[in-house]
């Protein structure tokens, strides 16, 4: 495993947003995931890359996220564990594994053909028609008291 991860955790989606655009640009770093708790309120952002990198990275995170007084936690971890890569869904190499819960978290292209199962194309079945039900006629007189209103309870006498 040659690749560290950066991690930050900021108040509001917006403040996310401008801070990921800083971090990207900063350094050669990727983009791996994120998470938002409290209806977007507070935003947790993943990116992996070389530990120098990672370190520009965060370090141009936490700048911006202090200019909005937002920034709640930002970390490093180089040569992460195994098991932290579980939680975050990636395999030994950094690839994301998809799963259900990688669907809303994680960006870009998403693992490799082994991990993708392929689609199998499916069989068109032959349409049938359906035929209408013939209309009913209805006399002038039956559609004359269908439409008359009913009378109201102002004039009603009990």
């Amino acid at each position: 495993m040659s690749f560290s991860l950066g991690l930050i955790e900021v108040d509001a989606l917006g403040n996310a947003i401008y801070v990921l655009d800083a971090m990207t640009k900063a350094a050669e770093v990727e983009f791996v995931a994120t998470e938002r708790k409290l209806g977007g309120r507070l935003v947790s952002i993943v990116v992996k890359g070389n530990v120098s990198a990672v370190t520009a990275s965060v370090e141009a995170g936490k700048e911006v996220a202090n200019e909005f007084d937002c920034l709640k936690a930002a970390e490093v971890i180089a040569r992460p564990h195994n098991e932290i890569l579980k939680f975050l869904h990636l395999d030994k190499n950094g690839v994301v594994i998809p799963v259900s819960e990688t669907a809303g978290t994680h960006t870009g292209p998403v693992g490799d053909k082994k991990h993708v199962e392929e689609k199998k194309p499916e069989t068109k079945k032959p349409q049938t028609k359906v035929q209408k039900a013939p209309e009913k006629k209805v006399s002038k007189t039956a559609k004359a008291v269908s439409d008359k209103k009913a009378p109201s309870k102002k004039g009603a006498k009990k």
